[in-house]
């Protein structure tokens, strides 16, 4: 979910293209012709500057003048460059994110240790916004999107506070003395396209004793530094290179939007990428220069008949080829095949990624495991379906949760673990597991409002366990909106509409789950939701037909077991209904129709769940 930046006036921001002075950033900044460079950026301004004028406006400008001539020596003193001034901030370039970013810190210290001595309404705090990427430069004149998001990220940043780019973020966050804070994509005004932005904080424990923590910053956990990282890189255009390929173009943005969406993956900003080309860049370098594990490169070719895409995922620290695929496609529209072609590239992105993650963690010594790697385990026993390893896996889920109290994801699978826990009929405590979960989801929403899972599986929580559609219903649409690209998401949203009788809209949604995430290792969950949604529109051969898939794959997951039946039934496969049947019985022993209808029958229709009910009783299952 993206949320609008002050819409308020800028007029500094405004004239960012047009700087009255020209300032030497790189050496061809004072040359007539055009060329792109790379530069970093840091815009401050004054909270309250109108109050403080209106209140007393020549002790304003001159406490004003005096602080910004310190902020001024501080910008020098990590070389950077003065480019703009105005009444409330000023503008300044620099060699390099890492530079920009002391610059401001430094800055934001030296403003809370005077501040500390002022009253209240003669205090100084500055906002600052910091970005780096290409810039376009021609004589005195520099402009792109780069100078006005470090305008626009100060605008959202907290007084006190330092506010950065992805972009910024890819080459500084492994600084010792700042603490960064994901505060999600955040649309800028004036910006096309949404931004990751940061918070940036001074750690504690630092012995420098000029830097000083700001409480007024949220703190950020360690989990951003253990999540598998990606940077996509610009697609080679092996047509034409003389001209710019918006084809490719736009396939790369729209891979980063859809994995921007997931939160198991940090994805890098395309800006931060245009400096490198797929095929001409050692991957290895790409991932000591943005600092991270994988990159995805590729190549695409036109001709008259055909439009050929590969693609390859490495691994940065080794340079080894994770997975590598070629895409031919007739020449058609070509939006239409590019939203197809991001579908399918971003669906087997995230499952490999997955999977060589799984591989790493089990790799990893016990007590040197970090939170991700717990959560990795955990999915990894639960998936199994087996009641001693699923018991296993609640442990697991519990020590991520203390490892990293602020890290929202284990806290949504303990979410899910809870309803698998009384789905399977393994629970003791129906009602405690209730409770439990609902604790656990509202811990995870207030952890991550943004999280498209955690906001799923409360919805799912309150559809399939409570029976509150309506809830439901509201959860899942800010799921969608935090993550429309999100296999699970959809998943689960089918199954809510299949419940409430919506059966055909439901099997679009779960279709589209299935293309999003076809190498998927939960695919016996997506089968099983495809038997629920098929089940609900009547269709109880198709039902049966996706129900047996997902008990081939996981024969003990009971509540497959039990859509299984009643499609068999249904569909007229008695006898094949009653051996599955005798299976639950094996599983479940004391699962009764009547406590089913009380409990976790899912079916608000009245005529699905009487059919669901019937079946089950007809294929010899107690009442």
């Amino acid at each position: 979910m993206t949320t609008a930046a002050d819409d308020r006036p800028d007029d500094r921001s405004e004239g960012l293209r047009s700087w009255p002075e020209p300032t030497q950033i790189g050496p061809d900044l004072g040359s007539g012709r055009i060329k792109w460079q790379q530069a970093a950026f840091l815009a401050l301004d004054i909270r309250n500057y109108g109050a403080m004028v209106s209140r007393d406006e020549v002790a304003a400008h001159k406490n004003v003048g005096k602080d910004l001539a310190t902020v001024v020596r501080q910008i020098h003193r990590y070389n950077g460059r003065v480019l703009q001034f105005s009444g409330d901030g000023l503008l300044a370039a620099f060699a390099s994110a890492r530079s920009t970013l002391q610059a401001a810190l430094r800055i934001q210290s030296t403003a809370r240790k005077r501040n500390i001595k002022r009253q209240e309404e003669h205090r100084i705090e500055y906002r600052i916004g910091v970005n780096a990427g290409p810039i376009v430069v021609q004589g005195g004149r520099v402009g792109g999107d780069t100078v006005n998001i470090a305008a626009r990220l100060e605008q959202i940043a907290e007084a006190g506070g330092i506010c950065v780019s992805e972009s910024v973020y890819a080459q500084v966050h492994h600084m010792a003395s700042a603490i960064f804070t994901n505060i999600g994509a955040i649309r800028l005004k004036n910006v096309r396209s949404p931004v990751v932005a940061y918070r940036v904080s001074v750690r504690q424990g630092r012995t420098d004793r000029n830097v000083v923590e700001n409480p007024l910053l949220p703190r950020r956990t360690e989990t951003a530094e253990y999540l598998p990282s990606i940077a996509i890189l610009p697609f080679s255009n092996l047509h034409d290179t003389s001209t710019p390929d918006y084809f490719s173009d736009g396939v790369v943005e729209d891979i980063i939007v859809s994995l921007a969406g997931l939160r198991e993956l940090r994805v890098i900003s395309r800006t931060s990428t245009l400096s490198y080309l797929s095929g001409e860049t050692d991957v290895r370098e790409v991932g000591r220069m943005l600092g991270v594990r994988y990159v995805l490169s590729g190549s695409i070719r036109r001709s008259a008949n055909a439009i050929r895409v590969s693609v390859e995922l490495s691994d940065a620290q080794s340079g080894f080829s994770v997975w590598a695929e070629t895409s031919e496609f007739p020449p058609g529209d070509l939006f239409e095949m590019q939203d197809h072609l991001v579908r399918r590239i971003v669906s087997r992105i995230a499952p490999h990624i997955r999977e060589e993650e799984l591989h790493r963690a089990m790799r990893v010594r016990p007590e040197s495991m970090t939170a991700y790697d717990r959560l990795l385990q955990a999915l990894h026993l639960m998936d199994y379906m087996d009641k001693d390893m699923f018991r296993q896996a609640g442990d697991v889920l519990k020590q991520a949760m203390d490892a990293d109290p602020r890290y929202a994801m284990p806290v949504a699978w303990s979410v899910w673990w809870h309803i698998i826990w009384v789905g399977q009929g393994w629970s003791t405590d129906p009602m405690g597991d209730y409770v439990a979960a609902n604790a656990l989801a509202e811990r995870t929403i207030l952890l991550d409002q943004n999280n498209a899972l955690g906001l799923a599986i409360m919805a799912h929580m309150r559809s399939y366990m409570l029976h509150d559609y309506d809830g439901a219903l509201i959860y899942f649409a800010r799921a969608i909106e935090a993550g429309s690209s999100n296999p699970i998401v959809l998943a689960m949203y089918a199954l809510t509409l299949a419940y409430i009788g919506r059966g055909e809209e439901a099997v679009r949604y779960a279709n589209d789950a299935i293309r999003l995430s076809p190498l998927d290792h939960k695919m016996f969950l997506f089968h099983n939701i495809m038997a629920w949604v098929y089940f609900s529109c009547g269709a109880y051969h198709e039902a049966a037909k996706w129900a047996r898939a997902s008990d081939g794959a996981s024969p003990r997951f009971t509540a497959n077991l039990r859509v299984l039946i009643g499609s068999l039934t249904a569909s007229g496969a008695e006898q094949e209904a009653r051996a599955a049947a005798a299976r639950l019985m094996s599983l479940e022993p004391s699962f009764r129709i009547s406590r089913y209808e009380q409990t976790l029958q899912p079916f608000r229709d009245a005529a699905i769940r009487t059919k669901l009910l019937t079946s089950l009783a007809a294929a010899g299952l107690p009442r």
